[in-house]
């Protein structure tokens, strides 16, 4: 289970959790973003793919979706055992750089030292190990992902990693470029390229990831329904 505290590195859990995450030989990523105030949705896709995931990923727009995630966890066990044990998330360009909670998330982080008891700090960028695979994170609107992956690319090449992990489209894609591979998980609420609202699964192994994309249908309504985007 989770453990709700936020480390120097900004990811939530705890250091072993990020530690075992990081020689894991197999483990299986959730990726979100751009929830957009919509957190019933996220909470249903927690409650239905996060107990079989190692990770919970929120690529930006929607950290009021992330935090009333996070408050609701801190005070029902039972949704709290849907959370993967290592969250990581950023800022997107309509989030804030931080965000007040009800309990000390940063009650062992030396970054929230002179920050209001409970802040939750939203970083621009993260990034985040998982079985020998650096994976960087960013919402992708200071990268000009819409026009194009350039600036990206060099920023995951200058941080050592070989996947990112974006926003900001709200277009689902997966794209090889060389040694690195780009992929957004689409809006899991405000899809823009004429598919459903959707999110992202990746299977991380010691040679490959592989990335299954996820529908939903109904997303605004109490019974969404999930499937595997064709």
């Amino acid at each position: 289970m989770i453990e709700l505290l936020q480390l120097e590195n900004n990811l939530i859990g705890t250091h072993e959790a990020a530690r075992s995450l990081e020689k894991k030989e197999h483990a299986r990523l959730l990726v979100l973003s751009d929830s957009h105030g919509n957190y019933r949705i996220m909470a249903s896709i927690l409650k239905n793919y996060g107990p079989s995931c190692d990770a919970f990923i929120f690529c930006g727009d929607g950290i009021t979706d992330l935090a009333e995630m996070l408050e609701t966890a801190d005070t029902n066990p039972d949704f709290k055992k849907c959370i993967p044990p290592v969250i990581a998330f950023v800022r997107g360009n309509g989030d804030p750089d931080t965000f007040p909670l009800s309990f000390d998330i940063g009650k062992h982080n030396p970054n929230a030292k002179g920050l209001l008891k409970g802040t939750l700090i939203v970083p621009n960028r993260q990034i985040l190990c998982v079985n020998n695979t650096n994976f960087y994170i960013t919402h992708g609107h200071n990268e000009g992902v819409y026009y194009s992956k350039d600036l990206l690319g060099m920023q995951i090449k200058y941080s050592e990693c070989s996947v990112a992990l974006f926003g900001h489209t709200h277009i689902a894609q997966e794209e090889i470029d060389g040694s690195f591979k780009f992929i957004n998980p689409g809006s899991c609420t405000r899809p823009r390229d004429g598919k459903k609202p959707g999110f992202a699964i990746i299977t991380v192994e010691k040679d490959f990831t592989d990335t299954a994309f996820i529908k939903i249908e109904n997303a605004f309504s109490d019974n969404p329904v999930f499937t595997i985007q064709k």
